[in-house]
C-alpha cells in the first residue's frame, strides 16, 4: 500500500498502491487516447478555488515512502514531458520519519538552492530503499551532502538560511492547502488533484496532466 500520512487505512490507498506497482511494470505508452472533459470527481478533484500563477505540476512525496521511491522513474518521464510548458516541483512532506523526516525536508530545500537536488534525492532514495540505510540524525544528512560534494559548513549554513526556511514553509502550506494525507500524489496548477488509482498507464497520467494544464 502507499504511504499514509495519517494513521487510517482505506480501500482507496490499497488501489492506489496497485496502480503504483502497475505503472512500474508497464512503462509503455498506450495508443488509445482518453478524454477528461467530464472527469471531475472521477479522474481528478478540485482541491483549491484558485490556481497557481504559472503552470505547475507538484509531486508530493516523502523519502520514507517506498512507493514514492518506486514512482521516481514514472514521474521523471512526466517531468521530462512537461519541461517546456510547466514547472515540475517536488514537494517533500515532513509527516513521515519523525525528526529525520523534518530534516529531510530542509535538506531537500537546501539541495535545491545549491543546485544538487537531483543528486541528493537520488542518493537518499538509494540509501534508504536499496541499501536500507535510514538516516537517524543531522550527521547522516551531513554525510550525504559530503558524498555529493557539498561540505558540511555549506550545508549547515544553507539549511538554516531564510530562503530554505521559506521553501519549507511553502512545502507545508501546499500540503495543508491541498489536503494531502497520503503520498505520492500529483497536483496540477496547485488546484487539480489527480486521482491516480483511476489511471492504467503512464500515458494516461501524462494525458490527464496535459488536460489539467489547460484549465484555469
Amino acid at each position: 500500500m502507499n504511504c499514509k500520512i495519517m494513521t487510517t487505512f482505506s480501500f482507496k490507498l490499497f488501489t492506489r498502491a496497485l496502480f503504483i506497482v502497475f505503472l512500474n511494470l508497464v512503462l509503455v505508452l498506450s495508443t488509445e487516447a482518453k478524454t477528461y472533459e467530464e472527469g471531475e470527481g472521477k479522474d481528478y478533484e478540485v482541491r483549491s478555488e484558485t490556481a497557481s500563477d504559472s503552470p505547475r505540476i507538484r509531486e508530493f512525496f516523502s523519502f520514507w515512502c517506498g512507493h514514492c521511491f518506486m514512482m521516481q522513474e514514472p514521474f521523471s518521464k512526466l517531468a521530462e514531458h512537461v519541461k517546456d510548458k510547466a514547472e515540475f516541483r517536488m514537494n517533500p512532506v515532513s509527516s513521515l520519519g519523525g525528526e529525520a523526516g523534518v530534516e529531510s525536508q530542509k535538506a531537500f530545500a537546501a539541495a535545491k538552492v545549491l543546485g544538487v537536488d537531483k543528486e541528493f534525492a537520488a542518493t537518499l532514495f538509494d540509501e534508504m530503499h536499496k541499501q536500507e540505510k535510514i538516516p537517524q540524525d543531522h550527521n547522516d544528512f551531513v554525510r550525504i551532502f559530503e558524498s555529493i560534494g557539498i561540505p558540511k559548513s555549506v550545508y549547515e549554513k544553507e539549511s538554516s538560511s531564510f530562503v530554505v526556511l521559506g521553501m519549507v514553509s511553502e512545502f507545508d502550506s501546499a500540503t495543508e492547502k491541498l489536503k494531502i494525507d497520503a503520498v505520492p500524489e500529483i497536483v496540477v496548477n496547485d488546484k487539480y488533484y489527480v486521482n491516480m488509482e483511476k489511471l492504467e498507464t503512464i500515458d494516461e497520467l501524462i494525458q490527464i496532466v496535459d488536460y489539467l494544464l489547460t484549465l484555469k
